[in-house]
């Protein structure tokens, strides 16, 4: 259904970026199922491309967010005349300003999806509508507000475990945005985003200066705008062409 709408935008953005009439160039089909299956391979093509930078904005948002939160709540801590509350304030701010950009970037992921899941199944949506993500979003902050207030010495340990649940979120959608593989810039940042947590998890008992993790975050934010960037500046891409058994 949102292949067939997507059609007339395919061929549209096939004339002003030289996708169709290089390829008809090339002697495309005149069956009218050949043609039909080139359309949808170009309409797939071009809406991952569309996909692709949607979800760069995604990493340039995530990549603020953590930066916010992550450097700009110890430097509030800091300042003993500003208080916790202040603190508070700037973490859900910094989430806050990263579910926008995840509600933006999943009504893209939620359009997708239903091009290659079946009719009748649509349990996947749910974890990718407003309502379970904004819910979600008020439950971490719920639970990060308890743990400041009642064992303010779990909160590093509890702020990564959600970074990994992050993670592992993003992953599932990424999973149904793209149908063959997922790019090369979102494996490299969920790793990153990954990996720095599990690090900083294991430093944790054994590392108490800022110094180490203020690296680790460093260079995954930087990760992260890389890969968004990257992203943004791909190519839309050219379907290969498929042999018409006339060589």
């Amino acid at each position: 259904m949102y292949v067939s709408r997507f059609f007339i935008g395919v061929r549209s953005q096939s004339l002003q970026h030289g996708i169709g009439p290089k390829m008809m160039e090339y002697g495309l089909p005149d069956t009218p199922g050949d043609k039909t299956r080139y359309a949808v391979k170009q309409a797939i093509l071009l809406n991952e491309h569309l996909l692709r930078r949607a979800w760069g904005v995604l990493y340039i948002a995530l990549s603020l967010s953590m930066l916010l939160s992550i450097f700009g709540t110890p430097i509030i801590d800091s300042i003993e005349s500003l208080g916790v509350a202040n603190s508070i304030g700037l973490n859900m701010t910094g989430s806050g300003f990263g579910v926008i950009a995840i509600l933006w970037a999943f009504k893209r992921v939620r359009n997708a999806a239903e091009t290659i899941h079946p009719e009748g199944d649509r349990a996947w949506s749910t974890p990718l509508g407003y309502r379970f993500i904004v819910a979600m979003w008020v439950a971490a902050n719920a639970v990060a507000i308890l743990t400041l207030v009642l064992a303010r010495a779990l909160v590093p340990s509890m702020v990564l475990l959600l970074h990994l649940a992050v993670a592992a979120y993003l992953l599932y959608a990424l999973r149904l945005s793209f149908s063959r593989k997922i790019p090369e810039e979102a494996v490299i940042a969920i790793g990153s985003l990954s990996l720095s947590s599990i690090a900083s998890l294991a430093l944790l008992p054994f590392v108490s200066s800022t110094g180490p993790y203020a690296v680790i975050w460093g260079a995954t934010i930087a990760v992260w705008i890389f890969s968004g960037v990257y992203a943004r500046t791909r190519p839309i891409p050219e379907i290969e062409e498929e042999p018409t058994g006339l060589e």
